[in-house]
This record gives structure tokens, sequence and C-alpha cells, in this order.
């Protein structure tokens, strides 16, 4: 495997040695919010879509409250991965484009508004910490865009999800095509696109739109300790990852990408954390990282 790293090299850290930054807990959320937020384990946050009676159908207040809580998220040092998923029945059932296209007067208008609403998964998806979904029920429409902005999608095998934008009359967006292109191929893409069809939790595991399934009862166990695991991993590394594999999906080339997973390497091994990844891997036993 090579030689182990030798010479330690002080990393910035937000935190303190051998803990996680204390949390940066948000103001009392509104009565009518409709998006909770709770820790389920360690540097983890849960951001819990809750409109169960609406199946969680992002309006666009939920998505402003969406926005904002994943903007505060990215400059909280004491959160280092994030979850999303919904209450009640469903994941995300879409959204009410017509409501949205109806406070518009203009086409410009009209694309402004749109521009900013795809800002509620869009800004999920820049976001340098990792991001799971955890999707129980139907991911219809926006809440598939919201589940394809995530790192990982973990899904249970009750659900669903579907693009059915042509069966509505309108063409897709917030990204859909690219998104769903990058990640089944163009083939599938064009299935999904254009029939409009729900697929199963089976089928997107088999065109890669999942990184796991599992038992409805077990999804947020499950998804809790993928969090909590990538949690404990150095927070400055998982950043840098999440950098290099946004280079590699742009179209960078393999010599560009390889340039900077060059740098990245070289400057991981003068870490702690290496010494101690190296360590903890020669005496049998789980790292203890400490960003450093």
């Amino acid at each position: 495997m090579g030689h182990p790293p030798t010479a330690p090299q002080q990393r910035t850290n937000p935190g303190t040695a051998g803990s996680y930054p204390e949390p940066v807990h948000p103001d009392p959320q509104p009565a009518a919010s409709g998006l909770r937020q709770d820790r389920p384990a360690n540097g983890v946050l849960r951001l819990t879509l809750d409109r169960p009676e609406q199946r969680n159908a992002l309006t666009a207040q939920l998505a402003s409250e969406l926005r904002s809580a994943v903007a505060e998220a990215g400059v909280d040092q004491s959160v280092r991965v994030v979850i999303v998923t919904g209450a009640g029945s469903a994941f995300c059932a879409g959204a009410d484009l017509g409501a949205l296209g109806s406070r518009a007067e203009t086409m410009a208008e009209r694309r402004s508004i749109l521009a900013e609403y795809y800002r509620a998964f869009l800004d999920l998806r820049e976001l340098a910490v990792p991001t799971i979904a955890a999707v129980h029920g139907p991911a219809i429409g926006a809440g598939l865009n919201l589940a394809l902005c995530c790192d990982l999608r973990i899904l249970s095998h009750q659900a669903r999800l579907a693009a059915p934008f042509l069966k509505l009359g309108i063409h897709p967006g917030g990204g859909c095509s690219w998104l769903l292109t990058r990640l089944a191929g163009t083939a599938a893409t064009r299935e999904l696109l254009l029939l409009g069809q729900a697929i199963d939790a089976e089928r997107a595991f088999q065109l890669g739109l999942a990184s796991e399934l599992v038992e409805v009862e077990q999804l947020q166990e499950v998804a809790t300790a993928r969090a909590a695991a990538i949690a404990r991993l150095p927070g400055p590394l998982v950043r840098d990852l999440k950098r290099t594999l946004g280079l590699a999906e742009s179209g960078a080339s393999f010599e560009a990408t390889l340039a900077v997973e060059s740098a990245a390497q070289a400057e991981s091994m003068t870490t702690e954390d290496a010494l101690e990844g190296w360590a903890a891997f020669r005496e049998r036993r789980q790292p203890s990282f400490h960003d450093r």
C-alpha cells in the first residue's frame, strides 16, 4: 500500500481537538414552517420536508425555507453531512409550477421566478459537505430533482421516482435532463422523460439512481448510520473530495483531474489525520480523526 506519511503539518481546523465545533442553533422556526430540522448523530443535520398532508409538495415558501436551511448549514462548521427526507407517505410530490408561473406577468419574470425556485435544490447540490437523500416514498418532478442533487440516494423499497413533466404540458426544468443523463445515461433519461412513467426502487437502483435499497422501517437508521460514518472522516479531506468529484463531473480532462488529485493527495499525506489513519490500519482499530 506504499509508505505511510511522516511529517505532520497543521491544517486549518474550525473545531477543537477531539471534538466537533459546537452546533449553531437556528432561531426558533415559525409555527407554519414546512421544514423540520434535527441532529440525529454527531455532525449530521437532517432536514425533513414536513407537509405530509400536501405530500411535501415544494411550494415557494417551502423552497425558501429549504434554501435558508441549506445556507445556514453551509456556514455551520458543526455540520459535516446533511440528510434530506420527507414526513408522511411521500418524499416530495413535486411543485405547483402553475402557482409559480401565475406570479409572473412577463416571460422574463417567469424565468426569474423559476431560476430562484430551482435554487432550493441546486444550492443543496453545491453544498461543500456531503448530502444524502433518504427517499421512502414518491419523489416526483421537483422532488426527483431534489433527490438527484444529493450525493447519495438511499431508497426504501416503497420509493417511486418519476419525471412526468411532458404529461403536464411543460418542459423539464431545474437541471433534470442533465442530472438524469449524468446518473442514468442517455437511453434511460429518454425513457423517463418521454414516457413520464414512475419507476420503482429496484429499477432506480439498476439505473444507478440509488446507492442502496432498504426496508422502509430501516431507512432513517441506515441513512443516519451512513451519514455518521462520513461525519467521522476528516472534514477538510471530505470537502476536498467533493471539489475533485465536481471537477470531474464538469467535464474536466483526465489530466486536469489527475493534477488536482495529485496536489490534494500530497497535501493530505502531511497531516496528523493521515498518520492516525495509517496507525489505525496497522493496529486494526477504528481511526480517530481531528481535522488536522
